[in-house]
């Protein structure tokens, strides 16, 4: 054998593609930086595996890059939402099973924070974010946001992010169903002139409040904490219906599912989950973490939180998106 070959062929593998002891992830910039980065590190430190990360502005643009590699694919475990996830997991080409006796520690899991598809790292509420120095008076409820003194205050999420949370709990306070999401498009028509703009993504959210494009954001709990480490004198509301949402992994169907796994396991840890805790910026789904007392002040009262068809979500959304765009850009 011509060892010196065998040697060369291996530093010329092609970039993203993962060696045995690799597994590369897709995520968002943002989770990576502030919770994957150090994670992956005591990964490594334990297992032996090194953590290759590949970046996403947004779900819909990762799932996107996976769809066009198919043939090829160089993740290994991809970070989406449970409502994404919800439509990504029908393609069994792309995606594969997550395999129960490869990740035992989902068994410590809250309920409903794992399937066949899908495990979540995290979940959380979405709310309203204000400055408390440069907003007009402390909103208290989602109908508050709709009146006048909020004249360009407002930085909203678009339909391509958090899959239409805003038109959602819009259609909700205007007595719509998920079948008929009129009365929350007609609602997003009366907020429009209150808001400044419409994000694409977590970053250009924070940033546009940082910046002081707007004094109120609708975004969820890791938006908050971020911006407090920042000094921004910020509070954080979940009022009544409060979406709420995991943050997931799926496993791609490719050829590296073991060391794919053994990353989820360790995810899921309950030490892993002790320190995600310990960081403060989402809430932990491990059942054996307790909350800590800034996560529980600002998750929804009891029976405020309202979890949406994930399935109608997906089937819907692209429709949605089309006549969410009308509004926005007028």
């Amino acid at each position: 054998m011509n060892f010196k070959a065998v040697l060369l062929g291996c530093t010329l593998l092609a970039p993203g593609m993962a060696l045995a002891e690799d597994v590369t992830v897709q995520v968002w910039g943002s989770t990576w930086k502030s919770l994957l980065e150090p994670l992956s590190q005591r990964f490594e430190a334990e297992t032996g595996i090194k953590v290759e990360v590949v970046t996403q502005s947004s779900s819909g643009e990762g799932l996107v890059k996976l769809q066009a590699e198919r043939a090829n694919p160089t993740v290994d475990v991809w970070f989406t939402t449970n409502s994404v996830a919800a439509k990504a997991s029908k393609d069994q080409e792309l995606f594969t099973k997550i395999p129960a006796a490869e990740v035992p520690n989902t068994a410590g899991l809250l309920p409903g924070a794992f399937n066949e598809d899908w495990v979540a790292m995290y979940y959380y509420p979405m709310g309203i974010i204000y400055d408390v120095d440069a907003v007009p008076a402390e909103p208290t409820s989602w109908e508050d946001l709709w009146k006048p003194e909020y004249a360009g205050s407002i930085i909203a999420p678009s339909m391509s992010i958090y899959q239409g949370s805003l038109l959602l709990v819009a259609n909700e306070l205007n007595g719509g169903a998920i079948d008929n999401v009129d009365p929350g498009f007609e609602a997003l028509e009366k907020l429009n002139p209150n808001v400044s703009l419409y994000y694409t993504s977590d970053s250009q959210a924070r940033q546009s409040v940082a910046q002081g494009e707007g004094s109120i954001l609708i975004g969820q709990s890791a938006h908050f904490r971020r911006l407090k480490d920042e000094g921004l004198n910020v509070k954080m509301i979940a009022p009544k219906p409060a979406p709420m949402y995991f943050d997931v992994m799926m496993m791609v169907n490719g050829d590296n599912q073991a060391n794919a796994a053994k990353f989820i396991n360790f995810v899921v840890s309950e030490q892993e989950q002790q320190i995600l805790a310990d960081a403060e910026y989402m809430t932990p789904v491990h059942a054996g973490v307790k909350v800590p007392a800034s996560l529980a002040d600002i998750m929804p009262a009891e029976g405020a939180g309202i979890v949406f068809d994930d399935q109608k979500i997906a089937e819907e959304i692209a429709d949605w998106n089309a006549r969410f765009e009308s509004i926005a850009t007028r």
